[in-house]
């Protein structure tokens, strides 16, 4: 049996696994969840409480959000749907394979992570960047933007990949700026000719920061998230009353408008 092959057998069988739990609904974690999202974690840096607070009163959708969706949306237009298993197959020919919102699936310390970046380039089986957009008039990323980029990169390595020469490139992108094939296309040319090396670069509307992959950095990330989830401790709210004021649920939240220490 192939090297893809065994791989794509093992991813298998654990979405086999969540898919026959959630019909039986037997979720072990926090929320009943069976799982844990990256998005997720990488928002608990953010805020853990504005995470609980969406799992307990659901989804309040904002302006931002939808910009955001709409977004992703357009950088997605040209894709070429392909099956799970033929990608797989593809991810380790001579070619290189850029794979969009790819699902990473696999156990982290008895924990079911999940995930999908916008995008992973691939060669002959490694995965060599991933690609994040950020829609924000920040022209830096956030903590919260690595984290989740990292927890990907570990997704990546528990399924089994090589991601001795990962990197990952943060893509902060201008609200204002036309998002197309275009853009998609400026920002992976840059990178490319960039190389698998540390930067931060500049293309219309766009901003791009290449950081290279650490796992124990991913890993400490990780290993603090889910405590939450494995109810090891309550949620720990921002410190930050900026944040609060902007969040959807402060009315709701009554650790809403915290004083710094």
């Amino acid at each position: 049996m192939s090297r893809w092959s065994r791989q794509f057998e093992s991813y298998n069988s654990l979405l086999g696994e969540i898919i026959s739990k959630i019909k039986k609904g037997e979720g072990e974690l926090r929320f009943n969840s069976l799982f844990v999202k990256a998005s997720d974690i990488a928002g608990q840096y953010f805020c853990e409480k504005k995470v609980e607070m969406k799992h307990l009163i659901g989804e309040i959708p904002t302006e931002r959000k939808l910009r955001g969706t709409k977004a992703h949306e357009k950088l997605l237009e040209g894709a070429i749907k392909i099956k799970r298993g033929d990608l797989w197959k593809n991810l380790y020919g001579n070619k290189p394979v850029l794979a969009p919102e790819m699902l990473l699936l696999t156990v982290y310390k008895d924990v079911v992570l999940a995930g999908r970046p916008d995008s992973i380039l691939f060669m002959k089986g490694l995965p060599l960047i991933i690609f994040e957009y950020k829609f924000s008039r920040s022209r830096s990323p956030f903590t919260d933007h690595h984290v989740q980029a990292r927890t990907y990169g570990i997704l990546l390595t528990n399924m089994g990949f090589d991601t001795g020469r990962l990197l990952y490139a943060i893509v902060m992108v201008d609200p204002a700026a036309r998002v197309d094939k275009k853009m998609r296309r400026q920002v992976f040319n840059s990178v490319i000719k960039n190389g698998l090396k540390e930067a931060v670069l500049e293309t219309e509307g766009a901003r791009i920061y290449i950081n290279r992959f650490n796992q124990e950095e991913a890993k400490r990330d990780i290993d603090w998230a889910i405590e939450f989830w494995k109810m090891e401790r309550e949620a720990i709210p921002t410190r930050n009353p900026n944040k609060c004021k902007s969040c959807e649920y402060n009315e709701k939240c009554d650790k809403s408008l915290i004083t710094v220490a």
